[in-house]
């Protein structure tokens, strides 16, 4: 039986880094096949211009993404959390992909990112504690802007 297929949506920032590692860590540990952006490498990406480069990016991790079972967003609230970020979530609920929102922080969240989750966790530990196999519908009553 091949492995679910996850990916996992963050900031990028060095400040995230960490919780992305561990994560991924909590994912693979569930059994889960894990797509990190952060871990992806253009080979020889200093031949490329900057535009084409990006574009090799881009459709490296949206195919990435379109192929994946579920998403997993490390979501930092409507300051913290970036577009791309957003963007990824919105191709995946698009997709009819289901969406696990990972409140990292108790800031307000965006509308779209709260209505565009399938279910939210609160941290890591609510990552590690979820229950993928049944997949329970999860909502929580942080404010939305």
């Amino acid at each position: 039986m091949e492995k679910k297929k996850i990916y996992l949506a963050s900031s990028l920032s060095q400040d995230k880094r960490e919780a992305i590692t561990l994560a991924k860590g909590i994912l693979e540990a569930k059994g889960f096949k894990v797509y990190s952006p952060v871990e992806h490498v253009i080979p020889n990406a200093w031949d490329y211009p900057n535009n084409e480069w990006g574009l090799m990016v881009f459709t490296n991790d949206y195919t990435a993404l379109k192929d994946s079972d579920i998403v997993v967003v490390l979501n930092y609230g409507r300051e913290g959390t970036t577009l791309g970020t957003g963007i990824e979530q919105g191709i995946a609920f698009e997709a009819g992909i289901k969406v696990i929102l990972v409140e990292m922080t108790e800031d307000v969240q965006s509308l779209m990112a709260a209505n565009t989750r399938y279910a939210t966790v609160f941290g890591l530990n609510g990552l590690e504690s979820y229950d993928f196999e049944r997949l329970p519908k999860l909502r929580t009553s942080t404010e939305v802007k």
